[in-house]
């Protein structure tokens, strides 16, 4: 790990045993990019190279970004996680049900994915960090959505019920609904004043004195309520008795009464208490946020406020299933990916990140090789998922994965050893020239002996490539790892 906090353009100069040296790292990246540009023509797809680039180096800072202790570095961190993250995982684990040439587009991502790892120095702390990241994320984006629903419930029954109260002309219904809105508002108003900090805003002199005040305001509120809701009584209680007929014979109270539903009396004493409640929430959520600033609580904060945004879009998608059910279908296709999207993605870059940090605690990933064991693994995918094609490129896959391998530990060897203050680029020149000549000289074998089938047992089919391809492997492990 670097000395002076995660870094993903350079190492440190001592330590960080995790990062290969940068000429080997350059050779395997070098590997890595012409495979999976190979693959991509092979498979017909051009743009493969740069749209799985794209997507896993936003992913891959994502997660090296977690290591820094900046509020907005967490937040994008995240905000990359749940996004380009989510769509990583999305491919890798979707991509093999969905087209036939699923799982080398699998492979390629996780390849390009490993090598930018190891570029990064991430290993089995940082895949632990992005996956409870992520949980703390998806829970604070699914509660926000629950949050968001209710409070939309309830702002519709509002607005439905105000709407209505505006729309009385009797004088009795129209006394009604104005004590109704004064009761809600006064109560509103007086549980914002516990939330809201008037007493810490005042000078330190005139405390004792706005506190006073506040109390008696608090209590006039109070009043103010039971005296509505004792008037509700009465009105109620004359209704039934038969009598509010003579009290509103009187054209003039009468009038008064049908006036007090006007939007003239009502709007103003919503709106005191809608920005009363408004202004209550932001100072109670604030206080809980800012209480304990330390490491761990922004890295909270972030999480979750990076969940909350999210949960928008995740709203929009279910307001436009709910709104174009059985009448459009387009508003429905985009809702319903915005959903899916939104509540199966993290679910999967949760698994994804989850298993290579079990994988590094149960020694199954090399915990300071995490990086270059996902790109040779990677490319053993890739060579899986074009067994069909030409074995050449299914051999290239393989040499390139231990060539990866090979290249990428030698430069933490050297890392462990040496750090990163010495000059070694000679030596890992050299030995990354040797490797690739074996490599090149069992491609030549390879290919000899491909023709050699494809004259001689021309019936071989698949099973003769797969001897082929088998023997080219050999040749190429016994003189590097042998």
């Amino acid at each position: 790990m670097s000395l002076a906090g995660p870094r993903l353009d350079r190492p440190s100069a001592i330590g960080d045993e995790g990062r290969a040296r940068a000429a080997s790292l350059w050779i395997a990246s070098l590997i890595v990019v012409a495979i999976v540009a190979v693959v991509g023509f092979e498979i017909g797809e051009s743009s493969l190279l740069p749209t799985l680039g794209l997507i896993v180096g936003l992913t891959v800072a994502g997660v090296g970004l977690l290591e820094r202790d900046g509020f907005v570095s967490l937040v994008v961190a995240h905000a990359f996680l749940l996004t380009f993250g989510t769509a990583f995982a999305l491919l890798v684990l979707a991509a093999p049900f969905v087209t036939r040439v699923g799982i080398a587009t699998s492979g390629c991502a996780l390849a390009l994915a490993g090598i930018a790892a190891a570029w990064a120095d991430i290993g089995g702390d940082g895949l632990g960090s992005a996956a409870a990241g992520s949980v703390i994320s998806y829970a604070s984006m699914l509660c926000s959505t629950v949050l968001g629903t209710f409070l939309a419930a309830v702002v519709y029954f509002g607005w439905t019920v105000l709407t209505s109260i505006i729309g009385f002309s009797t004088p009795v219904a129209s006394a009604t609904g104005f004590l109704l809105v004064v009761v809600g508002s006064a109560g509103v108003v007086r549980l914002s004043l516990r939330w809201l900090p008037i007493r810490q805003l005042a000078p330190r002199d005139r405390r004792p004195a706005v506190e006073r005040r506040l109390a008696v305001f608090r209590r006039r509120l109070l009043y103010t309520v039971i005296g509505s809701i004792g008037a509700l009584v009465g009105i109620g209680a004359l209704a039934l008795a038969g009598v509010h007929t003579a009290v509103t014979s009187v054209p003039l109270f009468a009038g008064v009464l049908a006036s007090l539903s006007s939007p003239l009396f009502v709007w103003p004493i919503v709106a005191v208490g809608a920005v009363s409640i408004l202004a209550g929430a932001v100072a109670f959520l604030l206080r809980r946020t800012t209480r304990d600033v330390t490491a761990r609580t922004t890295r909270r904060t972030a999480a979750v406020v990076v969940g909350v945004v999210l949960s928008l879009p995740f709203l929009l998608g279910l307001a436009l299933i709910v709104a174009g059910a059985g009448i459009v279908i387009g508003p429905i296709l985009i809702g319903m990916a915005l959903v899916v999207a939104l509540a199966l993605g993290p679910l999967a870059f949760l698994v994804m990140v989850g298993s290579g940090a079990i994988g590094v605690e149960l020694g199954l990933l090399p915990a300071r090789a995490t990086g270059p064991a996902i790109a040779a693994t990677g490319l053993v995918v890739t060579a899986i998922g074009m067994g069909r094609a030409n074995p050449l490129i299914v051999f290239a896959c393989i040499a390139g994965a231990i060539l990866v391998w090979d290249s990428a530990t030698f430069g933490l060897g050297l890392t462990a050893e040496l750090g990163h203050l010495p000059e070694t680029r000679r030596i890992e020149l050299f030995h990354g020239a040797v490797a690739v000549g074996v490599a090149l000289g069992a491609v030549a074998v390879v290919i000899s002996l491909e023709v050699l089938r494809a004259g001689l047992f021309a019936g071989g089919g698949a099973a003769g490539g797969a001897v082929v391809v088998a023997l080219g492997a050999l040749l190429l492990l016994l003189p590097l790892r042998g």
